[in-house]
């Protein structure tokens, strides 16, 4: 599952973290094999999840064709507005079941608290995913572990940051 932060804060510089981000997902759908299974949650103050099949409830999505080709389409639709709710999203993933989680955010403010990280590794305990988050930051990684690095390790992730001024202004 991809968890994707589509904040207003995404379209720093010019928009770039969100056309870097854009990117990544899609190049990451185009990866995937027909018989994977994927879903896609864009949140800002509230999760949005890929639903093709509303009313009835959201589910994941075989990766054939069809289903890659609409999910590029969305993808490629959402703009970034709005503030930043991250735990919501993730414990919406969490409630699929996914063998792993993709949140690709760039972790401005607000961070995850100790008490909405702690919920979140909490419930995965029951799930299982490994979460692996991707930082789209400006300018060199700032050291430490912010709460993404923190996340990551405690679910059997990895943290990668992604430097967005050193990107093209226009991704391809």
């Amino acid at each position: 599952i991809y968890v994707f932060d589509r904040s207003a804060s995404m379209n720093a510089l010019e928009g770039r973290p969100l056309r870097a981000a854009k990117a990544q997902l899609i190049r990451s759908l185009q990866d995937l094999g027909a018989t994977q299974q994927f879903q896609i949650i864009f949140y800002n103050n509230e999760p949005t999840i890929l639903n093709p099949f509303y009313p009835r409830p959201p589910r994941l999505l075989f990766a054939d064709e069809q289903n890659r080709k609409m999910a590029t389409t969305h993808v490629q639709g959402v703009v970034a507005t709005g503030t930043t709710r991250h735990e919501d999203a993730l414990l919406l993933a969490l409630a699929m079941k996914p063998d792993v989680i993709f949140f690709l955010t760039d972790a401005e403010e607000p961070v995850m608290s100790f008490q909405e990280l702690e919920r979140v590794c909490r419930r995965n305990r029951f799930v299982g995913a490994s979460i692996h988050a991707i930082q789209f930051g400006i300018g060199p990684p700032q050291g430490g572990a912010n709460f993404l690095a923190q996340l990551a390790r405690r679910n059997e992730g990895n943290h990668a940051y992604i430097d967005v001024t050193r990107l093209p202004v226009r991704v391809p």
